[in-house]
């Protein structure tokens, strides 16, 4: 079985902690160091137990705790390849590994989607293992039938649900962060979360995690409405054919798999 766990989500810091029996990896290391070991703790895990440390893309609420999570430990840091030399510069490993397409971590399988994001590169992740899949993406602004492709063959997602529109539009955020927030290097809306959720009939998707989602543009509420009626228009019923789940940005007790 493999498991997905939001430890942290949100504009202010990002960690995920993917799970096998065998093996431990986080995805992206950018909240508090000391809050991320509390939370590894809650799985009865310490820093010393993570096999490996897969990165999204070089914005700091994505890789802030990378120097403390490297130091005196052997775990592989993986990352997209035009990133690597920036990603050195942050860690104590000896090498950080280039990320261009599928790659194996410990028997678990690790597919790669390309996101648009305003960023040197960024990345999704799908990871199998015994034929069960897991999936994130995040920090995206474009949705295509490639990401539905990629997510479909997942039995749980996460997915970037990251602002309301309204909200961001009629918000106090300057226009040119509006403007970078709704482009299709920015993050996704609630709309367009919903399209995919809505492309995603008749896959394997049984759990979704809505994550990445703004506190300031965004709240809990509207992003999970909206995700449930893009279950009910094409026939779906939330809690019966699909979960959906919100990730927070400071406690989650949320695991999919």
């Amino acid at each position: 079985m493999i498991k997905l766990s939001p430890l942290f989500s949100g504009s202010r810091g990002n960690c995920t902690l993917v799970q096998t029996d065998d093996v431990n990896i986080l995805l992206d290391a950018g909240y508090h160091y000391k809050q991320i070991v509390a939370r590894l703790a809650e799985f009865a895990l310490t820093p010393a137990d993570i096999n490996a440390i897969v990165l999204t893309h070089e914005h700091s609420d994505h890789i802030s705790a990378l120097p403390y999570l490297t130091r005196g430990l052997q775990s592989r840091v993986y990352a997209p390849k035009a990133i690597c030399d920036v990603i050195a510069q942050r860690t104590y490993c000896s090498e950080v590994i280039p990320v261009c397409s599928s790659f194996d971590i410990c028997g678990v399988t690790t597919d790669v989607y390309q996101c648009s994001h305003d960023s040197i590169d960024c990345v999704g992740y799908r990871f199998t293992c015994n034929g069960q899949s897991v999936a994130s993406v995040t920090d995206t602004g474009c949705v295509n039938g490639a990401l539905t492709e990629f997510l479909s063959q997942c039995n749980g997602i996460m997915l970037e649900s990251n602002h309301d529109v309204d909200m961001l539009t009629n918000g106090s955020y300057p226009y040119h962060l509006k403007r970078r927030i709704l482009s299709d290097f920015g993050h996704l809306s609630n709309v367009q979360t919903a399209q995919v959720i809505a492309g995603l009939k008749g896959s394997n998707v049984e759990h979704i995690v809505l994550a990445h989602l703004s506190e300031q543009n965004n709240t809990k509420e509207i992003a999970f409405d909206s995700a449930v009626k893009a279950l009910n228009s094409v026939g779906l019923v939330e809690g019966k054919d699909v979960k959906i789940y919100v990730a927070d940005q400071y406690a989650n007790r949320i695991t999919i798999c």
